[in-house]
């Protein structure tokens, strides 16, 4: 899957000329996190709720009202935003996003495209499009086993699954350890399969089964 299937479009923007006052009100009142800033129509940084955050007055601040936002309206957002951004374009994989940003800690990436801002991608949109790939439903089972290192191991499970009556909606690959060893580990969704059944016969096969749950 593709960031161009999960980014949102035409993303509300910021200008650095633009107050601290009014990023805030953006922020509160459209329930939004990342700000992209944008000057002459080129991306030059990005304001969050964090930068907001840390660069509010103290609750403990002695300032009157009409002071407070009297100063938030001179503190331009240039001063407040991050310079360095981290973007994706519209072709980047998915996994290549989410890598990023747990890479370097962020939770949004403005999207361009020919230098241009047509989207933003953030940490929910990257959990929303995991559990759609997942298949996740409520009356699915869920199977974990170590793919075993031997050939023919992973068609193996697959044909016992299919044996029982049973259908793969997902699968993903992971490394977990595993008596002290790094395995690989398969994680399957499966529909229309009983349970216990299916334990026996992977067992029987020689597969260990890590957790089997309905």
């Amino acid at each position: 899957m593709l960031v161009e299937k999960r980014m949102k479009r035409d993303p509300v923007t910021l200008s650095p000329e633009d107050s601290f006052r009014h990023a805030m009100t953006l922020i509160r009142q459209k329930g939004i996190r990342h700000l992209p800033v944008v000057e002459g129509g080129r991306l030059v940084g990005i304001v969050t709720d964090r930068d907001i955050r840390q660069a509010s007055p103290s609750p403990a601040t002695s300032l009157e009202v009409h002071e407070l936002h009297y100063l938030l309206e001179k503190i331009k957002i240039r001063e407040i935003m991050t310079r360095k951004v981290y973007t994706v374009t519209p072709d980047t994989p998915i996994e290549e996003a989410a890598r990023l940003m747990l890479q370097h800690k962020i939770g949004g990436l403005p999207v361009l495209q020919d230098g241009g801002l047509v989207g933003i991608i953030t940490e929910t949109d990257i959990l929303a499009a995991f559990v759609d790939v997942m298949g996740i439903q409520q009356n699915q089972t869920r199977l974990e086993l170590v793919l075993e290192d031997r050939p023919g191991a992973f068609l193996d499970v697959c044909r016992i699954i299919q044996g029982q009556g049973g259908d793969i909606v997902s699968m993903v690959t992971a490394t977990a350890a595993h008596r002290g060893e790094e395995k690989k580990v398969l994680v399957f969704r499966l529909d229309g399969v009983p349970v216990d059944p299916l334990l026996v016969h992977l067992e029987a096969g020689g597969h260990t089964v890590l957790s089997a749950i309905s």
